[in-house]
């Protein structure tokens, strides 16, 4: 059922010249795929039974697939057209763009390639630098939840939360990406410190964020080993801090047990491993990260007129939250058990969350996400394309900030995040060019 829905429109993804499409469909593939399975063989882990019994079959997700598989298709469909229409138009113009081109080259300084050799030892001097310090905050208790920090001056406490938990890691993750990414060694590494820094930090989102780029540029550079490597060590360092978790948070929230250290935590956690299959499904949690098939089914089933109708969703969405409002009690659902927090995201954070919510009732509604979902789609990797020509970066980093974008509109569309990276594309696409030129010197 999902490969009938969701397959046509990604094969089609895959015949464009869109990247940030291709990762979209995929994603959406991917994750529905691992999720689905685990929601029919698991029906003791659905938490959302006094709200709306378990009592799924089989064909009850088929209407919601089937929305889904009709957004996917009609957002292919839209982006193939505009591909065909501004690829018309730039072959009318192909002379005069590679005159241009060539100009803006001979304008703009010359970048040099990167020493591959001096960026992994600059990976393996800051992850020397960082360790020590998530140490010393584990030790201390910053950024535990339970924990009360440390009265330090300055907010140290709160800048250091930042600054190791996710500046540093994606330094990381963009440190190895300027990398030739063909050293199974350097993925290991980096592997092992995003796992360190996730048990120190007792969050999944902090192991997720280093391995983010080894997976996936693996997969885009088809390296199949380090891939594979990545994806167990990923699911490994889930279940590890899944294990720290168990250890460090103390029932109702009363504290963080830090007493053992962070080496006697992470001692601790080996040695109550034990392996069972069911530790295969880590895959789901960490596809249920991005959108779980659980989520995905239940918003589908929303009464989108206790949230001010179906509009009022869409304005949320493609104002990126500043026109819409979407009251909190009235999204309490039924069918989904709890009030979304302040910033909307949860269960029905992602895109195709809202979009399911607002076409609950009216399936035309699907159309106003598919030109907001394009239309965004399109700017954002066509002006992307832009600054890289311009600043002439890099393919890897070009594709690194759009693989983070499209992965930002996709789980959190609805925050003004969302509309800071469309704006800085688009500023920087059309922003002249900072050219340095050395002053000519003339003899006396």
């Amino acid at each position: 059922m999902v490969t009938v829905c969701l397959l046509p429109s990604m094969w089609l993804a895959m015949g464009t010249s869109h990247l940030g499409l291709k990762i979209y469909c995929v994603t959406v593939l991917v994750t529905q795929i691992v999720t689905l399975p685990s929601f029919y063989l698991q029906p003791d882990s659905y938490r959302f039974s006094d709200h709306r019994p378990f009592g799924f079959g089989a064909l009850d997700a088929l209407q919601a697939f089937l929305t889904l598989g009709l957004f996917l298709w009609l957002l292919v469909f839209l982006i193939k057209i505009i591909e065909r229409v501004y690829d018309s138009s730039v072959k009318q113009n192909a002379v005069a763009n590679a005159m241009s081109d060539m100009d803006h080259r001979r304008g703009v300084l010359s970048i040099h390639a990167p020493n591959h050799n001096i960026i992994a030892i600059s990976i393996l001097c800051l992850m020397a630098i960082s360790l020590p310090v998530k140490l010393w905050m584990f030790e201390v208790g910053i950024g535990l939840v339970g924990a009360p920090p440390p009265e330090l001056p300055y907010r140290l406490s709160g800048i250091l939360f930042y600054l190791f938990n996710y500046l540093v890691p994606l330094v990381v993750a963009y440190l190895y990406i300027k990398t030739k990414r063909n050293s199974l060694l350097l993925a290991l590494t980096v592997s092992l410190y995003a796992v360190l820094i996730g048990v120190l930090s007792v969050s999944k989102s902090v192991v997720l964020i280093p391995m983010a780029s080894i997976i996936a540029f693996a997969w885009l550079d088809k390296r199949w080993g380090i891939l594979i490597c990545g994806s167990i060590l990923s699911g490994i360092g889930v279940l590890v801090v899944v294990g720290a978790r168990a250890i460090v948070h103390v029932v109702d929230g009363l504290g963080s047990f830090t007493e053992l250290g962070a080496w006697g935590t992470l001692i601790e956690v080996f040695a109550d491993f034990s392996w069972s299959p069911e530790m295969l499904l880590v895959f789901v949690d960490i596809a249920s990260r991005f959108e779980g098939f659980q989520s995905m089914y239940l918003t589908s089933q929303f009464d989108s007129d206790a949230a001010g109708g179906a509009w009022n969703i869409f304005l949320k969405v493609a104002s990126f939250g500043q026109w819409g409002y979407v009251d909190h009690d009235a999204i309490h659902m039924e069918y989904l058990g709890y009030t979304y927090p302040a910033g909307f995201y949860g269960v029905g954070a992602t895109f195709n969350s809202w979009m399911m919510m607002a076409a609950s009732k009216n399936i035309l509604m699907v159309l106003p996400f598919v030109i907001h979902a394009g239309t965004f789609l399109v700017i954002l990797e066509k002006t992307l394309k832009r600054v890289a020509r311009k600043y002439s970066l890099q393919p890897a980093i070009e594709q690194s900030v759009l693989f983070f974008s499209v992965m930002w509109f996709y789980t959190a569309p609805a925050t003004l995040i969302c509309f800071m990276l469309l704006a800085a594309s688009l500023v920087f696409s059309f922003f002249p060019v900072m050219v340095v030129r050395r002053k000519p010197s003339y003899g006396k």
